[in-house]
């Protein structure tokens, strides 16, 4: 999954986005970049949905704008 996230306001903000994600069950492999506002997420589709991991992001404040 690739996510196009806005409230990013530095590195720091994109290491908060990609320690949770890497909390999630299913979750193998996530890299968030600040510069790209992008989040690229590995995962097992058996284990988790990728509602999930929106949600996830948007419940630290920030907004998905588009998942593909």
């Amino acid at each position: 999954m690739i996510a196009a996230i806005e409230g990013m306001h530095c590195d720091g903000c994109a290491e908060t986005i990609k320690a949770l994600l890497s909390l999630e069950a299913g979750v193998e492999a996530v890299s968030v970049s600040y510069q790209e506002g992008r989040a690229h997420v590995s995962y097992d589709p058996a284990a988790v949905d990728p509602a999930k991991l929106v949600a996830a992001i948007e419940k630290c404040g920030y907004k998905v704008k588009s998942t593909a």
